[in-house]
């Protein structure tokens, strides 16, 4: 299952499965360390504790400032205090080739535009280095619950980005099934629906 998911997502694939958040856990530790052997970029990004557009917002700047900065660069902070971070002059000299840091200050206060910008920020880094990133979303069901626009415009960018693969996995069996499998939501059909093999059943 492991080295299925790694395949998947190595060749440009998005997949999503529902499993409890501790196997999510182990699973991504396994896939990703595959993946960054094979020059892939990797983060997780947890959605169990995001509730606000914002929350999600800065969860994104933060994988763009990882790739570019390192992960310990920034310490955790609120959304305008990170941004405020980018624009120290030891961090905006490593940062502004990718980052426009003056744009991002002018959005503070326009959630959804902020969101949109940083979800295109996602495809620059690799899309320079020529190499793929791969995101695992934890808890991803959560995003249904946080706005109802929030999905439809989280697939337009989606869709559009070459050098981005993406986990989308979650502990909600039912509404993660709903999220990819009916036609009517946003990400009907964007990735690929696995099975975790139940090894109790002999999967």
């Amino acid at each position: 299952f492991v080295r299925e998911i790694e395949e998947r997502l190595y060749d440009g694939c998005s997949v999503t499965f529902a499993v409890p958040h501790q196997i999510s856990t182990l699973l991504a530790r396994a896939v990703l360390s595959g993946l960054e052997a094979r020059g892939c970029y990797t983060t997780e990004i947890d959605l169990s504790n995001v509730y606000t557009i914002e929350e999600l917002a800065l969860h994104l700047l933060r994988v763009v400032s990882q790739l570019r900065l390192g992960s310990d660069t920034l310490p955790n902070s609120s959304l305008n205090e990170f941004i405020e971070n980018l624009s120290l002059p030891e961090i905006r000299a490593k940062i502004q080739d990718v980052v426009d840091i003056p744009y991002l200050l002018k959005l503070k206060e326009s959630p959804l535009e902020l969101l949109d910008v940083s979800t295109s920020l996602l495809q620059r880094i690799p899309e320079q280095s020529g190499r793929r990133l791969v995101v695992w979303f934890h808890e991803f069901q959560v995003i249904e619950k946080v706005d109802d626009l929030l999905l439809k415009r989280l697939r337009a960018h989606f869709q559009h980005q070459s050098h981005v693969s993406y986990a989308f996995v979650g502990s909600d069996k039912d509404v993660m099934r709903m999220l990819f499998a009916d036609r009517h939501q946003a990400f009907y059909r964007f990735a690929v629906m696995l099975q975790y093999p139940d090894v109790r059943n002999g999967g």
